[in-house]
């Protein structure tokens, strides 16, 4: 449980850096060119991306660890 928990806390929060930086970097695009952006490419190409990488480390690092915390409580 506490491994699900953590992976989509991780990329819930993956999810909310990546948007606030495509949006950022969609703002200042749009700024150098001189005309308007479509601001959905935020959500497509930074923040799915983002949260999906941050959720995948999350979920391996959180098995790792559990995995071997499990191990040393067992063996003693």
């Amino acid at each position: 449980m506490r491994v699900l928990f953590s992976t989509l806390l991780f990329a819930a929060a993956g999810m909310g850096a990546g948007l606030f930086l495509g949006i950022l970097g969609t703002v200042l695009y749009g700024l150098t060119k001189g005309s308007s952006v479509d601001m959905s490419n935020a959500y497509k190409h930074v923040a799915i991306p983002v949260a999906a990488i941050s959720g995948s480390v999350a979920l391996v690092g959180s098995l790792v660890l559990e995995v071997r915390a499990r191990r040393q409580r067992t063996s003693r």
